[in-house]
């Protein structure tokens, strides 16, 4: 970088710092200086380009929280940013992706969050609850995380789109009858697959995957793909059997349309006013 932009940079920064954001009497202190500095923030990717980290009000986040109750493993929630201050994020009760209800979190619970940009990079960053609030809606209180907390990650990580697609699945091992069924949600590192009542299929079985989905362009197309079934639940709210499935082998070029994909369903979505997963 020339040493001339380096040193504009270093001003605008100092610059942010300086700015100071009185709240009027009997409101909420907001924080415009730090926003502008978060909204501004810029990493350098592999190929140089800077990237803003843009956290806004309106933004999704994805919530993440280990259960000890089910295994330790992964719940998912989904919860709208409703307000930002200097060290606070304010969003709505979040949902939870597999009951589709408000859960009860006591103060102090730890979240992993997720979001996406308009730039469609994403972010991830810790979190916890440090109380509630009633606004013009009830509201949670989320730390803010600092600069240097928020990590980039890559697409195949956090784009899990919540949508029904047609999928063949196959075992590996003899005797277990093929199904043919419907993905509940898909991203470039696997998917999740209804199971009908009555299947062969269990935890860390090897399948093979026929995959049909459509592009804007290109119309619609179908991938074959190898994964493993990382586990099956019934889901408690209406009695479905629910596959979650990695990907072992999957071409890069199946990979990477799979992503844009989720991306146009996302996009989809979003215009529709829909929950994006």
């Amino acid at each position: 970088m020339p040493i001339q932009e380096e040193k504009r940079k270093s001003r605008n920064r100092q610059q942010l710092k300086r700015v100071s954001c009185k709240a009027r009497k009997g409101e909420r202190q907001t924080a415009f200086p730090f926003l502008i500095i978060f909204a501004i923030i810029g990493i350098k990717n592999d190929s140089g380009e800077e990237e803003r980290r843009l956290l806004k009000i309106g933004s999704t986040l994805v919530l993440e929280k280990k259960d000890i109750s089910k295994n330790e493993e992964w719940s998912r929630y989904r919860a709208k940013v409703i307000d930002l201050a200097d060290d606070t994020i304010y969003i709505d009760y979040p949902i939870n992706e597999q009951t589709k209800r408000t859960d009860i979190f006591p103060v102090g619970t730890a979240f992993r969050a997720l979001y996406v940009t308009e730039e469609e990079s994403a972010f991830t960053f810790g979190t916890s609850i440090q109380g509630r609030e009633m606004m013009k809606v009830p509201a949670l209180k989320l730390t803010m995380p600092k600069e240097n907390d928020i990590r980039k990650i890559q697409r195949r990580q956090y784009v899990r789109i919540l949508t029904t697609t047609d999928v063949a699945l196959h075992s590996d091992e003899a005797g277990i009858a093929p199904i043919s069924s419907i993905t509940l949600d898909v991203s470039g590192g696997g998917l999740s697959v209804l199971l009908p009542e009555k299947h062969g299929f269990k935890e860390r079985m090897s399948v093979t995957l026929y995959l049909a989905y459509s592009l804007q362009k290109e119309g619609a197309s179908f991938l074959t793909a190898s994964g493993s079934i990382v586990r099956i639940v019934r889901n408690e709210k209406n009695g479905k059997i629910i596959a979650s499935i990695q990907f072992d082998e999957i071409l890069e070029r199946d990979r990477q349309a799979i992503i844009r994909f989720c991306f146009e369903r996302q996009r989809e979505q979003r215009k529709k006013g829909l929950r994006i997963r």
